[in-house]
């Protein structure tokens, strides 16, 4: 089982897709080790990485990596006192990380990927307005709590939440989520690197990565949707 289940998930896959995710793992691990980022960090960095390629390929794999990354990533961002994303990735992604591989595993094309859908127009203001009334909550609750960054914290965790279960229902939205999101946190993390000397490169390293790829999954998916009628005909 196991056998036929890495067999499907390394079907589909284009030279450029399996070059371009070599190189970027690879680059995290030897920048971040020579600058002295923290075995933890580093792996949180490489196990973040994997999922997001993975998922942008619509592969079921992506939750084992990001089983792991959940786990340390919150680690390092409670070390940091950015209570949000701890509290985002140990008790909202975790769980919906189980949930996401049995959600995904189902719903599967002829080349293991999964199929994509779309947000009604209906669904996508409700989405926004529910966004924008969430961050203001948890914005003033993080500042209370004396949060290190209480505005960007709030504003990528719920985005990041709600991005999260665009994901598990296969939407092409989720990627502009995590465009934001990962805009909002590459700013978070440099202002963190600066405050700590560069501890936390690996970190930032990632979430410029996230940022490019996230731009780049978003182009693929909607070439996908563009391109064949039978993909994403239902509704989110």
């Amino acid at each position: 089982m196991i056998e036929k289940f890495l067999k499907q998930e390394l079907t589909g896959w284009h030279a450029w897709e399996v070059i371009y995710l070599l190189s970027v793992v690879t680059s995290i691990g030897v920048i971040a080790g020579y600058l002295g980022d923290s075995a933890l960090g580093i792996a949180s960095a490489v196990t973040g990485t994997l999922y997001t390629m993975l998922a942008g390929k619509g592969k079921v794999s992506c939750y084992i990596f990001g089983i792991f990354n959940t786990i340390a990533y919150g680690y390092i961002a409670r070390s940091q006192k950015i209570y949000g994303d701890m509290m985002l990735n140990w008790g909202i992604y975790l769980p919906m990380m189980f949930a996401g591989f049995a959600m995904w595993f189902f719903r599967r094309d002829r080349d293991y990927c999964i199929i994509k859908e779309r947000l009604s127009f209906r669904a996508l203001i409700v989405f926004i307005l529910s966004a924008l009334a969430a961050i203001a909550v948890y914005a003033f609750l993080l500042r209370r709590m004396g949060g290190s960054q209480p505005y960007l914290d709030a504003f990528t965790t719920v985005i990041s939440v709600m991005a999260m279960v665009l994901t598990l229902k296969r939407c092409i939205e989720q990627w502009i989520c995590w465009t934001l999101v990962n805009l909002a946190s590459v700013i978070m993390w440099i202002k963190v690197c600066i405050s700590t000397g560069g501890e936390s490169v690996a970190t930032l390293l990632w979430w410029l990565i996230m940022l490019t790829s996230g731009v780049i999954f978003f182009v693929q998916w909607y070439i996908s949707l563009k391109n064949d009628p039978n993909v994403g005909d239902g509704e989110c």
